[in-house]
């Protein structure tokens, strides 16, 4: 059967969290799909990881590139590369460290698109980007649309903060088209969700229900949010901070994989 969706994935460094992303959508995607991955020149322990992982699956395509681009413009010239091979006539773009949680996941916001709505996916967090607007973390998109557009997902100027999709919303709109988001709830605020002891995990809610979640910065395992907690002054130590970062850092993302594994096991026991 042909597949209906591509789901596309850059990897730099975060084989461990593509692996759970695999293994999520194998249990909870309804219709036929493939995978596009591309390697961003991640360690060779990591690609060789991912390679393993990725053997097992026939539906999944993996490459590398050797770029020296680094951030955003690695990432959007990455997705860039990916896009092009979608000829389905959706496509999701997922971050390494992000998925979707919920089962059927793909009908469900393939149902949410119409004439006016062409991409649904998560909305930034915080007040500094756009709310109205998906942020490509976790979307679904209509691929003749998204073509039609032109869209180019890489960053032309980084000193005026663009990221990568930074020009999506403005081509949607002025070509009159919408796009509908997944409410974000933060983990340091928000304590009612599954991942509330983790820190600074984005929650995504459909109608109130738990639909995605993304780690945030997952090749450096979210060492940046770590250095906003209370334990800040701790972490600057020389050596010892970035170490005991880097212990924060794996704890936490083998407990965002098993809570993900969890609330999938969850759905699929009570179906």
């Amino acid at each position: 059967m042909n597949p209906l969706i591509s789901v596309l994935i850059v990897n730099y460094n975060s084989s461990q969290f593509v692996a759970n992303t695999i293994n999520c959508l194998d249990r909870i995607t309804k219709n036929p799909y493939q995978i596009f991955i591309l390697d961003n020149n991640s360690k060779e322990k990591d690609y060789t990881n991912l390679k393993r992982v990725t053997s097992y699956f026939k539906n999944i395509f993996l490459e590398r590139t050797l770029t020296n681009l680094t951030g955003s413009q690695a990432h959007g010239t990455a997705l860039n590369h990916l896009v092009k091979k979608v000829a389905t006539p959706y496509f999701s773009i997922l971050d390494a460290d992000a998925t979707w949680l919920r089962k059927n996941w793909d009908d469900i916001l393939i149902n949410k698109l119409n004439h006016k709505v062409k991409i649904i996916g998560t909305q930034a967090d915080g007040p500094i980007k756009p709310q109205d607007f998906p942020l490509i973390y976790a979307c679904l998109i209509e691929t003749k649309t998204f073509k039609n557009l032109k869209i180019d997902l890489c960053p032309s100027n980084l000193l005026k903060h663009e990221d990568t999709g930074f020009d999506m919303r403005q081509k949607y709109l002025q070509a009159g088209y919408k796009g509908t988001v997944l409410k974000i709830e933060n983990t340091r605020f928000f304590k009612n969700g599954p991942f509330r002891r983790l820190t600074g995990i984005g929650e995504y809610y459909l109608n109130k229900e738990l639909f995605a979640s993304h780690f945030g910065r997952g090749s450096s395992l979210g060492s940046a949010k770590y250095r906003k907690s209370w334990k800040k002054y701790l972490y600057k130590i020389p050596k010892i901070g970035n170490w005991l970062i880097k212990q924060k850092g794996e704890k936490e993302k083998k407990q965002w994989i098993l809570i993900c594994k969890n609330i999938i096991d969850k759905q699929i026991k009570n179906d």
